[in-house]
């Protein structure tokens, strides 16, 4: 039997995220980092990218319709200390995530692909950035 178009039809992960650093934290968060001044403003911001991931549209052996996606998240601080401690709470936030429906999708498992680390900022850069890539295995809510 073939899947219904709306089956296959799976929910922004991006959308999804951000929303739930939005809801959940005090911290902005986009898939654009903001320009000049805005961007010092908004500072702890958390950069969400869809990195890849691979969905799952058969059913073989009685499996759901799912979509791994794999999601880097970017934390930008004045201060390594404050990095560190955004990190935590944005990590915590999306791990949150399993289990919930929200923007659509329901995430069936929220899991940690990289670790955070310190992502190399542009030179005379008074910020750090710290990000870390996180799996979200999502299906249609």
């Amino acid at each position: 039997m073939t899947p219904s178009l709306t089956a296959l039809v799976f929910p922004d992960v991006e959308e999804m995220v951000i929303n739930q650093i939005l809801d959940v934290l005090s911290y902005e968060a986009s898939t654009v980092r903001p320009e000049g001044d805005a961007f010092t403003e908004a500072l702890p911001f958390v950069q969400v990218t869809r990195i890849g991931g691979v969905r799952t549209n058969g059913t073989f052996k009685g499996r759901r319709l799912h979509d791994d996606a794999r999601v880097s998240l970017d934390v930008y601080a004045a201060s390594r200390v404050e990095a560190t401690d955004a990190m935590a709470q944005v990590r915590a936030a999306v791990e949150q995530m399993q289990g919930a429906s929200r923007d659509g999708g329901f995430v069936l498992r929220a899991w940690e692909e990289t670790g955070p680390a310190v992502r190399p900022e542009e030179p005379n850069s008074n910020v750090t950035r710290l990000g870390y890539t996180a799996g979200l295995r999502v299906r249609p809510a």
